[in-house]
């Protein structure tokens, strides 16, 4: 009974005084710059879709075009976008993007994939505007009526897509005390490939749509401190040259939030000496428990965030996510039964298929597949294909979604 009586206080303490307090005082918007994609963040999590890019040469130098994919290891198309052509072939590359890229009426981008090989060739069902259309950017009131030239045709820039995602998210936590600031964690390949001033447009940027401070993390290994504060530094000064934004203080102890968020000194005490306390008798009882224990492997199938699921249609990535979801228990029962035949494999499938009105699935392969083990990925295959969907009025879905397997040792 006392050690229900621990468990409980370390928990209620650990939650109000940590992870709780942190997520409800810190908005901790970032994005994260990778080698091949862009993601903005919120709360430390990033629940938005990855935005791939390619950086294109001539005519578009140092363009960050988006690759649209419907999974990871998809080698994508080209999206091509309408844009105000200032200063014309290079739209967004120099001048900050909220006020370069044109949007409908929904908010959402003129775009289109490209054609031929990896989508590199304009799109010919992309139509430039009609003269006398009225068409607005990302920046607020920037409605204007369309004249001969005000429009061309251009890969979209990965910059816009994380700008306009900003701007909502702005918008959505005005009321926020750190809605104004931004955080940059940028790989460390970025600066040994001299690749920052690459991303002066989003510097630009960032200050156009209402940021005030910024703070830049560098990821590099934990031997190459010294590279990552010149990084940081240079990153700092870049920064300032181009926007005068500032950088947030931090508290000496490297903490990302202000001081004033922080908990107490006798708060942390107080958690730290419970959860020790628990932890120690905790560990201490399993290792006893694991003597002569025989291992045993358990499959897990994780359906990863609905913006994975990749939908074309009829039907929402909400629903078809639900669905399959409720169904995991049947792809759970299939993993386990083979790992019996080839212990311990794991992997990601990525399936696509089409779903028909009436709910039916008809045409499922296997887009993808990193297990090695295809006669799983087939049975994988084959039981989607026999699972029903709710029925629509009209019109078929075309549904590519990741499922990755793994187990864990009892």
């Amino acid at each position: 009974m006392t050690d229900r009586i621990l468990f409980t206080i370390a928990l209620a303490v650990s939650l109000y005084f940590g992870y709780g307090h942190c997520w409800e005082q810190d908005l901790m918007l970032n994005v994260n710059v990778k080698d091949d994609y862009l993601v903005v963040g919120a709360f430390g999590w990033f629940p938005n879709p990855s935005v791939y890019y390619k950086v294109l040469d001539y005519p578009y130098p140092h363009r960050y075009a988006v690759i649209e994919k419907d999974f990871e290891e998809d080698p994508g198309r080209l999206l091509w976008a309408v844009y105000y052509p200032f200063p014309r072939y290079l739209y967004s590359a120099l001048i900050a993007a909220p006020d370069s890229v044109y949007i409908d009426g929904k908010g959402d981008y003129l775009s289109l994939p490209g054609e031929g090989d990896l989508g590199m060739n304009p799109p010919r069902d992309l139509k430039l505007p009609a003269e006398g259309d009225s068409l607005a950017t990302l920046s607020p009131n920037s409605m204007r009526r369309i004249w001969r030239g005000d429009a061309a045709i251009a890969p979209l820039s990965a910059f816009d897509v994380i700008v306009s995602t900003l701007i909502r998210y702005r918008k959505w936590y005005a009321d926020r005390w750190d809605a104004d600031r931004i955080y940059l964690v940028i790989d460390g390949s970025f600066f040994r490939h001299n690749k920052f001033h690459e991303l002066h447009p989003l510097i630009i940027a960032l200050k156009e749509i209402g940021f005030r401070y910024v703070e830049v993390m560098v990821n590099v290994n934990k031997d190459d401190d010294a590279f990552r504060v010149s990084a940081m530094e240079w990153a700092y000064q870049e920064i300032y040259r181009l926007s005068g934004l500032e950088r947030p203080k931090i508290n000496p102890s490297g903490d990302l939030r202000l001081v004033e968020t922080r908990p107490s000194i006798m708060e942390e005490t107080v958690r730290k000496k419970i959860s020790k306390k628990f932890s120690d008798k905790f560990f201490t009882e399993s290792a006893g428990r694991m003597k002569d224990y025989k291992a045993k492997a358990f499959g897990w199938v994780e359906f990863l965030w609905t913006k994975d699921v990749k939908v074309r249609g009829s039907r929402s990535a909400e629903d078809v996510a639900e669905t399959m979801r409720q169904r995991s228990p049947g792809l759970k029962h299939i993993y386990n039964k083979f790992l019996k035949k080839k212990p311990r494999f794991k992997g990601r499938v990525v399936l696509r298929f089409e779903i028909a009105p009436s709910g039916e699935v008809a045409r499922p392969t296997v887009a993808y597949s990193s297990t090695g083990y295809e006669e799983f990925d087939n049975a994988i295959r084959d039981a989607v294909g026999q699972m029903t969907f709710g029925t629509v009025e009209s019109g078929s879905a075309k549904v590519t979604i990741p499922l990755t397997f793994g187990f864990w040792v009892l």
